[in-house]
């Protein structure tokens, strides 16, 4: 008896040992991908006071198709979203300036071009690198995109604001 009231907290030991020793203490991004956050705003109201509180918030009501140009070829990035408010798009880093095209259901089309630097961020030797950008500057055309303008140009991993997109129609 003596023998099995010893037994059982030396195998409560050893288990959270075991368990402990799984964890390599890393704190990996398992993404690793630094997303650019955009906001779409109704551009009739974007001089109102109000609109910094984000009470002009804007949901486009009919589809939204985002393309990202790299390298010459398009990919899509966002397919046929209703309602769109926010987009969290990747960022290239292999070239400096992206580029948006956003196809609207009314066979209308915008073109956004993102200029950025990009900084790689050594994370650890475990998680290896990884890679933030500092947006420079924003032209677009003016189909619906009414003015866009860079809020927070950091872009990291946080959940920042990063370009506003005021849209008219």
């Amino acid at each position: 008896m003596k023998y099995i009231k010893n037994i059982v907290p030396t195998l409560l030991i050893m288990a959270t040992m075991i368990f402990a020793a799984c964890d390599n203490g890393a704190d990996c991004n398992i993404n690793n991908v630094a997303y650019n956050r955009i906001q779409l705003y109704d551009a009739q109201t974007k001089n109102n006071v109000v609109a910094d509180e984000g009470n002009n918030k804007y949901s486009y009501p009919d589809t939204l198709t985002v393309k990202m140009v790299i390298n010459g070829k398009d990919s899509i990035v966002v397919n046929r979203l209703v309602g769109a408010s926010e987009l969290q798009l990747p960022v290239c880093f292999t070239q400096e300036c992206d580029t948006l095209l956003f196809e609207y259901s009314n066979n209308i089309n915008d073109t956004l071009y993102i200029e950025h630097t990009n900084i790689p961020y050594f994370v650890s030797t475990d998680c290896g690198m990884a890679m933030y950008h500092h947006l420079t500057g924003l032209r677009y055309t003016n189909n619906l995109i009414d003015s866009a303008v860079i809020k927070e140009a950091f872009i990291n991993y946080d959940w920042n604001e990063n370009i506003k997109i005021y849209i008219f129609e």
